[in-house]
């Protein structure tokens, strides 16, 4: 029998989302490992195939981000026999997973499987409500990657239900609605700022996964091309990227607590490095 051939997109700012993959991707055998980022500069056209497919990423504001609603409409589908996605973040998943298979439903194929995986959030503005320790999440995750191993070993049907699905995106409208905006008109760096900190290293430039960032003679710049990864936040050496808020939400936490920098700890930055 010949060997079945599978293919794990993922999209990683910090990491989580990558080391899913990787631990997925070890528990399933022969496997490719493909960085949705890098295959968009690599070639002009995206071609998906293979007899297992999965999907690793990251929840914004309750939803798929944007870069895979555009991922997906420019990429093109050929044979598939068992396609899933797992998505992850720190617990507001509303209608994420729905929504993904909505877009894949768009381009003519079936989502076989859905899975949710909660991990550190890494917005700081929404990870400082997070109760439980990183180490906890991370002994969640490699048990719900044996399930969800098992699953898509065996090729079988499982979608993950979201109890409370319609009070988290209520609750991200409500809470989220400028954000969001922001971040589907490719915005999002409006919010972002350099400090004193800042030694121009070039970092931030390196880990932003669409190039959206450029090297001045002073400092970087922003090229309006944001999805909201915040890759270029947390991985700063220096901290010398700043948040701006603009959730009215967090008014009431000292600036200082919403300034939270994070990379998992099993992930090397320059696994992150989308150069």
């Amino acid at each position: 029998m010949a060997e079945r051939v599978i293919k794990l997109y993922y999209l990683t700012g910090t990491g989580n989302s990558l080391k899913i993959a990787k631990d997925l991707g070890s528990k399933l055998g022969s496997h490719e490992l493909i960085s949705m980022p890098h295959l968009i500069k690599k070639s002009d056209t995206v071609i998906i195939k293979g007899d297992i497919v999965g999907f690793v990423f990251p929840v914004y504001f309750a939803k798929p981000p944007v870069f895979i609603e555009e991922f997906i409409a420019r990429a093109e589908f050929g044979q598939i026999d068992y396609m899933f996605a797992v998505i992850n973040g720190g617990g507001l998943f509303g209608r994420a997973l729905k929504l993904f298979e909505t877009l894949i439903k768009g381009k003519g194929k079936t989502m076989n499987a859905g899975f949710m995986i909660e991990m550190p959030g890494n917005h700081p503005k929404i990870a400082v409500i997070h109760r439980k320790m990183q180490e906890e999440y991370f002994r969640q995750e490699s048990v719900s990657v044996d399930m969800i191993a098992d699953i898509v070993g065996g090729q079988i049907p499982y979608t993950a239900r979201n109890r409370f699905e319609f009070f988290e995106s209520v609750f991200a409208w409500l809470s989220f609605d400028i954000p969001y905006y922001f971040s589907t008109i490719h915005m999002f760096d409006k919010f972002l700022w350099i400090d004193d900190n800042c030694v121009n290293c070039g970092t931030c430039v390196r880990v932003c996964p669409v190039n959206n960032i450029v090297r001045t003679d002073r400092r970087p710049r922003w090229q309006h091309r944001c999805i909201n990864c915040l890759a270029c936040y947390h991985h700063c050496p220096w901290k010398g990227i700043r948040l701006e808020c603009p959730w009215k939400i967090f008014d009431f936490m000292p600036y200082g607590i919403t300034e939270r920098r994070y990379r998992h700890p099993e992930i090397t930055l320059e696994e992150i490095i989308y150069e």
